[in-house]
């Protein structure tokens, strides 16, 4: 008799009776529900509820059952395989979690999977630094000095700046020369989404940047000219997985068309979703570019982008949603990836990608 993989969801839930906040909610909900289909245990638990000397941890389950659904936390045996989805960087660089991730990862190796956030400016290194994925990327420095901006600058009509640490193009600035002494800039934020200024020296653009406890470290990049739809830049997001045989592939890709005056292409920001294949035909029949050759870039950086960022950090991920800006001559540049990815919106790519996990969460079972 077959045994039944067992996933262990690796989160932190709140005390008290709606455990998981909003979309983390929806998301567990759907993870367990297609698990049950596929014949796989599985719960939602905290790295402080494990309990190694009686094999067991305490765990969460939707009852869908119940008037309303609600979540139910009883006992489980140790998970054979763990998915983290801690929500955020500030949980998961807490000293205590942190302690307890590398635990996990040390018990389980491959079987503890997405054991962390990307950071930009980690990723950029790893790639620039071999000789497979060097050409993708656009130019880009740490924000270590202000002067850094300026000599950007000198090289390209327009740059941004970035958070490391930031998801969902939130507190993004662009910046450009308006002339000899003066910067023209957009700030973005998911706070007070745009506002513009000018500002006289490169100083006074790095006081404009976030202020917080723990400083926010930045990247400043070269911003591509993008192709167009409409007069409005797009760019792609991909998502790849690995499945049955704990191999990359493509699971979906869709594109996003930026939003009226928007520094990016953000649904949050204005932006509207796009069919990615209509959308790259038009980009290409505007620009006179090749879809042959994008096709061909695009299959290279699902092919080789994830093997590299997995070899660099020694660890297993199960899942990278990328980032990819196709410019006005068809050349397809790699801009960021995010290892653990929102849900698509799109329910094609999300009802695969569901699916796609649970196979690789059976194959790393499989492993033991």
């Amino acid at each position: 008799m077959e045994v039944e993989p067992i996933l262990g969801i690796l989160s932190i839930p709140r005390a008290n009776n709606n455990p998981f906040l909003g979309n983390q909610n929806e998301s567990f909900t759907e993870i367990l529900t297609v698990a049950e289909r596929m014949n796989c245990v599985a719960f939602v638990f905290s790295p402080f509820d494990v309990d190694y000397k009686k094999n067991a941890v305490w765990g969460y389950r939707y009852n869908w059952k119940s008037p309303g659904g609600e979540w139910e936390r009883r006992l489980y045996p140790l998970p054979s395989v763990i998915y983290n989805r801690i929500p955020n960087r500030t949980m998961e660089n807490r000293e205590n979690i942190k302690n307890l991730l590398s635990e996990l990862k040390q018990k389980y190796g491959p079987r503890f999977f997405n054991p962390c956030f990307l950071d930009k400016w980690e990723t950029h290194k790893i790639l620039c630094n071999s000789k497979y994925t060097k050409d993708l990327l656009p130019e880009t420095r740490k924000l270590d000095r202000p002067e850094v901006i300026n000599e950007m600058l000198m090289l390209y009509d327009a740059v941004y700046l970035k958070p490391c640490a930031n998801s969902l193009g939130n507190e993004i600035f662009k910046v450009c020369k308006k002339n000899r002494s003066q910067y023209y800039f957009i700030h973005q934020s998911l706070n007070q989404h745009r506002r513009e200024g000018v500002v006289t020296h490169c100083s006074e653009l790095v006081s404009e940047l976030p202020q917080s406890e723990e400083r926010t470290e930045y990247i400043v990049q070269q911003a591509i000219p993008l192709a167009k739809i409409g007069n409005r830049p797009f760019d792609l997001r991909l998502l790849v997985q690995k499945g049955h045989d704990g191999k990359w592939r493509k699971t979906g890709m869709a594109a996003r068309i930026a939003g009226k005056e928007s520094i990016t292409t953000h649904v949050f920001y204005g932006g509207t979703r796009s069919p990615s294949q209509k959308t790259i035909r038009v980009a290409a029949q505007n620009c006179g570019f090749s879809i042959k050759k994008v096709k061909n870039q695009l299959k290279y950086i699902q092919s080789t982008v994830p093997k590299v960022i997995e070899k660099a950090y020694r660890a297993s991920f199960g899942e990278l949603e990328m980032d990819i800006a196709i410019d006005r001559f068809g050349k397809v540049w790699f801009l960021e990836a995010n290892s653990k990815p929102f849900k698509f919106d799109e329910k094609l790519i999300r009802a695969k990608s569901l699916v796609r996990l649970i196979y690789y969460v059976r194959y790393l079972d499989s492993l033991q």
